[in-house]
């Protein structure tokens, strides 16, 4: 017997015809399938038939000049209903070319972008806003402030801060500051991109479903021509306790001003200094308030007293109903 009718035998041993009867109830099998999983009512709906179940894995068979490699049922294309929650970041940039490339770089990581063009807006935004990460190029005067200022911020809502840095930075005042990726300058796209992936890993995702209220405050206090943030730490009628990026100088009193949280009253005036330590936490009492300060403090603490009294009733009058519920 020659090869090739050997390779004749062997495949006619392999390929040995299915009965009717097999492949009438591998049809009805399917037929049976696409009844259930699409109801009369609905009809097929052929664009959805992206993905194929295999029924079987059937050796091919020949009959009567005719092959069947398998029963495939129509499965559809499950679609995924979970919004991954953006991730973004704040530039703190004014190169229009650097911003191109940015932007470009975050749409890549699929990371939201807000821009400012200074210090002073940075810190102001990070108050009221949660940003994943902050990219802030220190070319600019106050990004190193802006940088220990993010530092300072509960773990939970501290952003991955990326520096960007020319020939003439110094590195090491860099980190210093808190940063916690290098860019370099001039900005390249693939750079950029690696640099924010491999940040990514430490972002945190505002997981609030409505926009926060602002529950923090900047405080600035007037050292000559120079002005320092701090983030208020507590506040109440008479004073205020802050968090600087740094320890204060040791002065007595101090000019300050900030805006009420929640509002856009500021308040002005002076504080003295009743106590401080090494790691920038102050206390400080008022002194010398403006008159429209001491009227925006008292209507401010009137309606934040109001608003926890309904809060105290609304928990009581919750926990009563759980009280009742659970007896019955």
């Amino acid at each position: 017997m020659t090869a090739e009718a050997v390779r004749r035998q062997i495949t006619k041993e392999r390929c040995r015809p299915v009965s009717r009867a097999v492949f009438r109830l591998l049809f009805a099998i399917s037929v049976s399938f696409q009844a259930w999983q699409f109801p009369p009512d609905r009809g097929l709906d052929t664009a959805r038939f992206g993905r194929k179940w295999v029924l079987s894995a059937i050796h091919p068979f020949s009959g009567k000049g005719q092959a069947i490699t398998g029963v495939t049922l129509p499965g559809p294309v499950q679609s995924l209903s979970c919004k991954l929650m953006a991730l973004n970041a704040l530039l703190m940039c004014r190169e229009e070319q650097a911003l191109r490339v940015l932007g470009t770089a975050l749409e890549e990581v699929e990371m939201e972008p807000e821009v400012c063009v200074s210090a002073p807006e940075a810190l102001d935004l990070t108050v009221v806003r949660h940003y994943s990460a902050l990219v802030l190029d220190f070319d600019l005067p106050g990004a190193a402030t802006v940088a220990r200022m993010a530092r300072l911020a509960p773990s939970s809502r501290r952003p991955v801060i990326f520096g960007m840095i020319g020939a003439f930075t110094e590195i090491a005042e860099t980190f210093q500051a808190g940063v916690n990726f290098i860019i370099y300058k001039p900005l390249a796209f693939k750079q950029i991109v690696r640099c924010l992936r491999a940040g990514r890993g430490f972002m945190r995702q505002d997981r609030r479903q409505s926009q926060r209220q602002p529950l923090e405050s900047l405080v600035y206090l007037q050292f000559g021509i120079a002005a320092l943030p701090a983030m208020v730490l507590d506040l109440n009628k008479d004073g205020l306790a802050l968090q600087a990026p740094e320890p204060l100088p040791p002065v007595q009193q101090v000019p300050l001003r900030f805006v009420l949280p929640g509002t856009s009253n500021m308040v002005e005036g002076m504080g003295e200094v009743i106590w401080a330590d090494d790691g920038g936490r102050a206390g400080m009492l008022f002194s010398q308030l403006t008159p429209a300060s001491r009227k925006y403090l008292k209507q401010w603490f009137v309606k934040h007293e109001a608003k926890k009294k309904t809060e105290v009733r609304s928990a009581r009058s919750q926990k009563a109903r759980r009280a009742v519920a659970g007896s019955h």
